[in-house]
């Protein structure tokens, strides 16, 4: 079996720039992660960019949570 490293690895590899490949990007599992870049914003606007809009708990604040395939124009890769 994999591991979700290897998973978000193949799948940079696979589709070119973006959060899977990003040096700011730290994976939750092998489809969503923080964008550490950003500074951190409400739970609600952390969740927001992955489609949750009413959360049933609060998370807290934190990071912009994305899913791997998001593109931005912070991307790096060193």
């Amino acid at each position: 079996m994999k591991t979700a490293a290897e998973i978000i690895k193949k799948f940079h590899t696979d589709n070119g720039d973006c959060c899977a490949g990003c040096d700011f990007w730290r994976f939750h599992n092998s489809v969503v992660g923080d964008c550490i870049k950003t500074s951190p914003v409400s739970s609600v606007d952390s969740l927001a960019a992955i489609g949750i809009e009413s959360p049933s708990i609060d998370i807290g604040a934190g990071h912009v949570i994305t899913q791997r395939d998001h593109v931005c124009g912070e991307f790096k890769n060193e």
